[in-house]
């Protein structure tokens, strides 16, 4: 759940982006800014590679940075006085020279010295006694005033992810941790005079948590993005609750009780910090999050097709049909040969406004791949959101069907409403289709930029997650267009790493913090129904029988945690409820018990003593 700023990159060839995203999350919306799609950011979105050299060519001019967005909010100054932003001495390398890097362990190793500077967010809002009228508003006013030294001390992390930089807003009001985490705090404050640390810690290779190395080399270099990977990051996370222990909380011995809370990718960092280290993390709140690595996703296009029949969110199968066919079309005018090739090269290269006409089809067969294997529209599966749209714009499946049947109704061809629909979500005259400037763009310094290389670094060497649509597929887009080899050849040419490594890569993450079958505690699990990812989460019928779960009906990446709005619907309202009530549930509970017995195998602790909730949770 490619975590991000206001403006999102949807789609790829390959490799979920996020992001992430980027959320959470990730990426400037390329195919929908001119329909001023900015209602969803959520990590670890898949991306099309078309997107991103045409993204990346775009003068930059036209596109507003994350950097330039920090301060846009007219309210900022209201909503983000309290948040501190701030620099801390993180180990590069928590694993010792001569220990795999893939080891299992559960104490910190600080082997290295060698440091960088990792950027966190920190608020006092729900813990400090001043009363001024900035943080009342803020934090809204207790009920009850209880003595200082009787009142509950809690922190509350916020995991960062892939995609674009943090700011100050992670703490106030984002698509990050504001429907669980944020608004969680509030109500122990408000309702239990707790005291309430919120802090949120930046990913190291993203935002401004990049390391620095002598040789002013770039971080992103294959050589330097070594140090990159979930395990160093939840060490990282580990490192700081101890750093933040010592540094702002005070609680006369008493350990603080840390619940850490993330979407989609950083909803991964979140689940495996507690698992990897519960000494540390007494809780968990895992959104979104698809712990299953993956090398061969095919499942998250499947699912697509699904969500544009799903009526929940305004689907049909009608729409389906228009969009399957259209594709269908299309990939029969890119199959041609003969005489029937050069018409159907340039039909197509019209319809779509593909820059250079028809040349780049007839240049690469991998340009057509490119072009059709992720769909020649963006269909908002993972960031639907039923409230936008009100102007119009093709933000949600409800619209976009509606303007699909729409445009065959007038046109009565599948391929032209397709195209129709494609010039709308569009931004520039015309689509540059360049597998080979692609690669080169995805192996340069310039690809740093919202964290796309940091990335698909990761998809290589942990996690897979490659959205193909094959021809045994219920993909909607061009069946057999987007094979497992394109993202492979990826991950060779722009990090070295071959297809054999990737696989395996792949399996060691498995064996490291067991998919589907990871054991553990006080770990909560919420997925909605329209999110492709939840196909690779642990759900009420996917994955361990010991963890909770939340099941959210008609909501897209977790939506529940972004900031509250009139429009949520009841099952995200009453998902955010069952989460901040399990989460109050877990925080009565005792400590674990000091000594704890090592399982051998897995090298995670086992608490005798922690029984695990085992019942999962239904929102519609």
């Amino acid at each position: 759940p490619l975590k991000l700023g206001k403006m999102v990159l949807y789609h790829s060839t390959t490799l979920l982006y996020a992001l992430l995203l980027w959320n959470h999350d990730l990426f400037p919306t390329v195919r929908n800014v001119a329909a001023k799609t900015t209602t969803t950011s959520e990590a670890m979105r898949p991306f099309r590679s078309i997107d991103v050299l045409n993204f990346h060519r775009k003068n930059h001019n036209d596109i507003v940075l994350e950097e330039e967005e920090e301060d846009s909010n007219v309210n900022d100054e209201l909503t983000t006085k309290d948040v501190q932003e701030v620099f801390f001495q993180q180990t590069l390398n928590h694993f010792s020279k001569n220990e795999e890097k893939d080891e299992t362990i559960n104490k910190v190793v600080v082997d290295s010295t060698e440091t960088f500077q990792q950027r966190y967010f920190y608020t006092n809002r729900y813990a400090s006694p001043d009363d001024n009228e900035q943080m009342n508003f803020l934090r809204g006013a207790k009920e009850e005033e209880e003595e200082e030294e009787n009142r509950k001390t809690y922190a509350f992390l916020c995991c960062g992810g892939e995609g674009p930089s943090l700011t100050k807003d992670v703490l106030t009001d984002s698509v990050h941790c504001s429907g669980d985490m944020i608004y969680l705090a509030q109500r122990l404050f408000e309702e239990e005079n707790a005291i309430v640390h919120l802090f949120a810690l930046e990913h190291r290779y993203y935002g401004k948590s990049y390391p620095e190395f002598p040789d002013n080399s770039s971080p992103v270099s294959n050589e330097n993005l070594q140090y990159l990977s979930s395990r160093q990051a939840i060490h990282d996370v580990a490192t700081f609750i101890q750093y933040a222990n010592g540094h702002y909380i005070l609680n006369d011995g008493n350990p603080t009780k840390w619940v850490t809370f993330g979407g989609s990718y950083p909803g991964m960092v979140s689940a495996w910090s507690r698992y990897k280290f519960p000494n540390l993390v007494h809780a968990a709140v895992s959104n979104s999050s698809p712990v299953q690595a993956q090398l061969d996703f095919p499942e998250y296009n499947n699912h697509v097709a699904k969500d544009l029949g799903y009526d929940v969110v305004g689907g049909s199968a009608e729409c389906v049909d228009i969009v399957s066919r259209g594709h269908e079309e299309i990939g029969e005018l890119l199959s041609a040969e003969g005489e029937e090739k050069e018409g159907g090269y340039e039909k197509v290269a019209e319809l779509f406004h593909v820059c250079n006409g028809a040349e780049p089809f007839y240049k690469d067969v991998k340009n057509k791949n490119m072009f059709l294997g992720d769909g020649v529209i963006y269909i908002p599966a993972q960031g639907n959101d039923p409230s936008c749209g009100g102007d119009g714009s093709l933000c949600n499946i409800a619209n976009l069907c509606d303007a699909i049947i729409e445009e065959y109704s007038q046109s009565g061809s599948a391929m032209e409403s397709l195209a129709a629909i494609a010039k709308r979500q569009s931004y520039r005259d015309c689509t540059e289709v360049d597998w080979h400037g692609t690669l080169q763009y995805l192996s340069s310094d310039a690809a740093r930029r919202d964290g796309v290389r940091s990335w698909i670094w990761q998809t290589c060497n942990e996690f897979g997650f490659y959205q193909t649509c094959e021809h045994d597929s219920s993909c909607p887009y061009g069946k057999g267009y987007h094979a497992i080899e394109q993202d492979l050849e990826i991950c060779e040419v722009a990090f070295g790493v071959p297809p054999e490594e990737v696989k395996a890569n792949v399996e060691k993450s498995l064996q490291y913090y067991g998919g589907w079958d990871m054991d553990g505690s006080r770990i909560m699990f919420a997925n909605g129904d329209v999110d492709p990812w939840a196909e690779l989460s642990i759900t009420g019928g996917k994955g361990s029988e010991d963890l909770p779960t939340v099941w959210v009906k008609g909501a897209s990446h977790h939506f529940w945690t972004h900031a509250l709005k009139d429009t949520d619907g009841e099952a995200i309202e009453d998902a955010r409820l069952v989460i901040h009530g399990q989460v109050m549930e877990w925080l009565v509970e005792g400590d674990e018990k000091s000594g704890s017995e090592v399982d051998k195998n897995t090298n995670t602790q086992v608490f005798d003593d922690v029984e695990p909730l085992t019942e999962s949770y239904v929102t519609e």
